[in-house]
């Protein structure tokens, strides 16, 4: 008996959501992305292929107050994240564009964790046979770096080269407390991250031409622990 009860309680935390793609203003980033949980290898549990979100959600990604696109993971290299299917140059002359309306819930997160990213499509070869599994950028919330606690930071790969760890940190600032806008633009080899409409990078990534990319959203822990991050706007264009 106390088995089926606990069954039964595994099936509805499965199914006691409704499925972000239900709301029209989440079709267009689910349109034209898959669902990554909890690696970035296909899990038929609680992935989603390109197409498949019309009725999909489950305990890592589920709509919240009928408003509030969720993703949610625990263990230091999981993920509940987006994956762009469409791959792009960042010599492109039309700007590639993520915008976001998000909150934070770092939870229990110990040290660190992405909430989104410009990633290098480590299956497909670039210009010149270019080809590298690294991301360009990513957007982080750290509870601690360099005695600043509870910030955002840009953290921006350097060097095309596989083997050379170069990256610069950039801070963007304290944590809001409420819900804030991210704007990451790229377009004819620049890149520009606005938070709250504020430009806080303009910077040249012409060193990244080669590569094809990919946008990401959702959660990566880069440590053990918990987070939650809701969306109440996320689109690509």
């Amino acid at each position: 008996m106390r088995a089926a009860i606990f069954l039964m309680i595994f099936i509805f935390s499965l199914f006691a959501h409704d499925s972000p793609y239900s709301l029209e203003k989440f079709q267009n980033i689910l349109n034209k992305t898959k669902l990554q949980a909890p690696k970035s290898s296909y899990d038929p549990l609680y992935s989603a292929k390109y197409g498949e979100f019309k009725y999909f959600q489950n305990r890592y990604f589920y709509l919240q107050d009928n408003r509030y696109m969720v993703f949610e993971m625990c263990g230091k290299k999981y993920r509940s994240e987006l994956r762009e299917k469409n791959d792009w140059y960042v010599t492109t002359s039309t700007p590639k564009i993520l915008f976001a309306k998000v909150y934070l819930f770092p939870l229990n997160q110990t040290r660190e964790f992405t909430f989104l990213q410009i990633h290098a499509d480590s299956n497909r070869y670039g210009k010149n046979g270019a080809i590298i599994n690294k991301p360009l950028l990513r957007i982080t919330w750290w509870k601690e770096r360099h005695n600043l606690y509870d910030h955002l930071w840009a953290v921006i790969r350097l060097s095309p080269n596989r083997y050379e760890k170069k990256y610069v940190k950039i801070d963007l600032g304290k944590r809001p407390k409420d819900f804030f806008s991210v704007k990451i633009e790229v377009a004819r080899s620049r890149m520009k991250i606005f938070i709250n409409n504020r430009l806080k990078i303009d910077k040249d990534v012409s060193y990244w031409n080669d590569f094809l990319n990919y946008f990401k959203a959702g959660v990566y822990l880069q440590d053990k622990g918990c987070s939650k991050v809701l969306f109440d706007e996320l689109y690509i264009q």
